[in-house]
């Protein structure tokens, strides 16, 4: 009897190995940022105006990492181990911007820094978020301060503050998918472009640097 509970006992913890084996660890989901907007329809032999360049976009501390952020309270994130970044978010939202500006801006050439010394600027553009991402509520918003600026000097030609939303998205940040999440991202990016776009062509030509 003794040797038969020995046997049945190896037994059982033996399956039961096996079934702890089978369980699979959760497997992170990896994303980036897309431009999305459409060309407009340049003007027949449109020349090139100038050179735009799309300055590093700074983001708030708390967003600067790799995993997705979402907000379950107005004082509280929730922080994904396994929703991250394919690339630093701020080096994804720069790039996203110039390739939506680059696209808007059919007049000019959009490049991002760092530029070569010999670049000649009409413009830089310069972005500050302090708000980027799905909210408690559903909604995916975008808050902060873009600014046009001279080749050189820091006082902008123009300035705006920007408040952009998109959703809501069915109840609340925790139900929505990381990637409905991250696409709406995507769009309020597009609405930004489109926002620095309509600024930088509504300049007069001769627009004097702000020095």
């Amino acid at each position: 009897m003794t040797r038969s509970r020995l046997v049945l006992a190896v037994g059982v913890l033996v399956l039961a190995t096996g079934c702890v084996s089978l369980k699979r660890t959760p497997e992170a989901r990896f994303f980036v940022l897309r431009s999305l907007v459409e060309p407009p329809e340049p003007p027949a032999g449109e020349p090139t105006v100038g050179l735009v360049g799309v300055l590093p976009v700074v983001v708030p501390g708390y967003l600067d990492r790799p995993q997705v952020v979402t907000w379950r309270a107005p004082d509280e994130l929730r922080i994904d181990e396994f929703l991250r970044w394919a690339e630093p978010l701020d080096l994804g939202i720069t790039r996203t911007l110039a390739e939506n500006l680059d696209t808007l801006l059919s007049d000019h050439r959009v490049i991002r820094s760092p530029w070569p010394s010999s670049a000649k600027l009409r413009f830089r553009v310069r972005v500050h978020l302090r708000l980027f991402g799905p909210q408690q509520d559903g909604q995916v918003r975008l808050e902060g301060r873009w600014a046009i600026l001279a080749e050189t000097g820091e006082r902008p030609v123009l300035a705006r503050n920007t408040s952009l939303r998109r959703g809501p998205f069915a109840a609340g940040a925790e139900a929505m998918d990381a990637g409905a999440g991250v696409e709406a991202m995507s769009q309020l990016l597009a609405d930004l472009s489109r926002e620095i776009a309509d600024g930088i062509r509504g300049l007069p030509p001769g627009t004097p640097p702000a020095g």
